[in-house]
């Protein structure tokens, strides 16, 4: 089958690095590119992407066509690139420093080769040449997956609690080099203040209004003593991040949802069903903080699931895993983490909560939405972490 035509429109106006040097880090440098078109990108537009169709000859002359991915990367790019100071393109680093390389056989990032402009350790520009996965993606990502504890999200919790009984207090993660998201920026990304700033600076960027209207939903919506007490957390978090900083670490993702994740068939074929891997892309909010941060932002977005029953069967995983590497979590721990966890996913994913009320159809809809505002907003679970 004949290659897609190349097209000539170009993705946003992103640095760029040497595309041969990276198809020549991936042991693909005598492909020829015979075709380029983009991709859209995300909801932060922290990052440009391409896909390429490269033509590779062997010495008798015959050719073949295989697809690939480009995604450009700049310091600081996009309005969650600049709330979270990404300026050393810490999904970059992580690749550079080996430590996605440490995963889990069973999570897979889809990265072939890593390129980049200028100093390595706080490069002008960056580059990760992809293997092409739109085939192993969810059709509709932002569906909620049926049941109340769907099949599809017990297997995620599975690879998530793998992943990070693997970094448990891993000391490479205090190294400052791959410039993970700071913990008052994990807290703040998407703060009302922020959100605000970035709109009076001129950026366009079609979601932060949205996510303004959404605060503005939240707000309203909640109980006012739970309003305000959050709205204190958004003002001094200098408390919560204390706590925070004191409980155990480890790897985390920072942006589990829908449109990042997939799922790749077993690395051997001889694997059992059980194998499949988890595709998890776009490690550009990666911090090393409480592990539930990752399963709870599975229900910031998948707004109906029961974060309860998310938690309790993720727990069961992890500590399975730690006791497997001899580790043991405490029951009081274990609060202050899942409490941790909930205060992150309220101060990060209450607009897109207040924003899901407002525009659910009149009826139970509406109600279980607004709803579930209520409960986010309410502090009992998050007394351990923040003082209000």
């Amino acid at each position: 089958m004949q290659p897609p035509s190349a097209t000539s429109n170009p993705p946003p106006a992103i640095p760029r690095v040497d595309e041969r040097a990276l198809l020549a880090a991936a042991g693909e440098g005598d492909a020829e590119i015979v075709a380029r078109s983009p991709v859209a990108a995300g909801l932060s537009a922290g990052a440009a992407l391409e896909r390429l169709t490269l033509r590779h000859r062997v010495p008798s002359g015959a050719a073949w066509h295989v697809s690939r991915v480009v995604k450009h990367l700049a310091p600081s790019e996009g309005w969650l690139g600049a709330a979270s100071h990404d300026t050393r393109i810490r999904e970059a680093q992580l690749h550079r420093a080996g430590i996605l390389a440490d995963l889990p056989h069973g999570i897979e990032t889809a990265v072939l080769a890593l390129a980049t402009e200028g100093n390595p350790a706080a490069p002008t520009a960056a580059a990760l040449l992809m293997r092409d996965v739109r085939a192993r993606l969810p059709r509709d990502p932002l569906r909620t997956p049926l049941g109340r504890l769907p099949t599809l999200v017990l297997a995620i919790l599975d690879r998530l609690a793998e992943m990070h009984a693997r970094f448990w207090c891993d000391p490479r993660l205090r190294d400052p080099a791959p410039g993970l998201v700071s913990t008052a920026d994990a807290l703040l990304l998407t703060a009302p203040e922020r959100i605000q700033a970035r709109i009076a600076s001129g950026d366009h960027n079609p979601y932060l209004p949205l996510a303004a209207a959404g605060w503005d939903a939240f707000f309203r919506l909640a109980d006012p003593a739970d309003a305000a007490a959050l709205r204190a957390v958004f003002r001094d978090p200098a408390p919560a991040v204390a706590a925070i900083e004191a409980l155990p670490w480890t790897l985390v993702h920072g942006d589990v949802w829908g449109p990042n994740l997939g799922w790749l068939p077993p690395a051997h074929r001889a694997s059992p069903r059980s194998g499949s891997r988890l595709l998890l892309l776009d490690w550009a909010l990666a911090t090393a903080g409480p592990c539930t941060y990752d399963p709870l932002w599975l229900c910031g977005t998948w707004h109906a699931l029961d974060p309860r029953r998310v938690l309790a069967a993720y727990r069961a995983r992890l500590e399975r895993r730690l006791h497997a590497r001899g580790i043991a979590l405490p029951p009081a721990t274990w609060r202050v983490l899942a409490a941790a966890g909930y205060l992150r996913t309220a101060l990060t994913c209450g607009e897109a909560l207040g924003r899901a009320a407002v525009e659910a159809p009149l009826g139970m809809a509406r109600w279980r939405a607004e709803a579930r505002v209520l409960w986010w907003a309410r502090p009992d679970a998050r007394s351990t972490v923040a003082s209000y």
